[in-house]
């Protein structure tokens, strides 16, 4: 058992150290988490949309737009085929102060925002029987695939448990 927990850890620490040199996003008063992947640094973020008011936008709760920093870093939203296939975001409304949320490219992912006590949003992700505040997702391409032909071979969800600890979860997508 030792020998798995050690093994587990040295990957997870070599997955970080593969991301070091990845930029982070500014961040906003806003901001639920943001996506990277391996093929580029470019970053697909995502941010809570409110009203005037400080409700959330029953029409469009989540605002998403990319940086391209193989660009200089400018921000433009997302293309239409990004949109419908791969970064877009579904939702669907539970109450005033929760969405359920799902990535259009990743329907097995449980996503939820909700609005905490302290009037901010957060999304919360349920996968492998464990919740996790979510900041950000990497997703690790398989080499040799076209970006019309992408296939994943893992990803991985960074957050804070229920303890505010921080924490990774690895998932192998099927």
């Amino acid at each position: 058992m030792r020998f798995l927990l050690m093994f587990s850890a040295f990957f997870l620490i070599l997955d970080s150290i593969a991301q070091d040199n990845y930029p982070i996003p500014p961040l906003t008063e806003n901001r639920l988490f943001y996506i990277q992947h391996s093929k580029n640094h470019n970053t697909y973020v995502y941010d809570a949309n409110f009203t005037s008011e400080k409700q959330l936008d029953s029409k469009e709760p989540v605002s998403i737009h990319r940086i391209l920093y193989t660009d200089g870093g400018i921000k433009k939203p997302l293309t239409t085929l990004q949109r419908k296939l791969a970064y877009g975001i579904e939702f669907s409304k539970i109450s005033e102060t929760v969405f359920k949320l799902k990535l259009v490219s990743y329907a097995g992912l449980q996503l939820y925002m909700k609005i905490g006590q302290d009037g901010k949003a957060f999304v919360e992700a349920f996968i492998q029987n464990q919740t996790i505040i979510l900041t950000r997702m990497f997703l690790k391409m398989k080499e040799g695939r076209s970006d019309f032909n992408p296939k994943l071979e893992q990803v991985i969800l960074y957050g804070f448990d229920n303890a505010g600890n921080q924490t990774s979860i690895k998932v192998i997508p099927r």
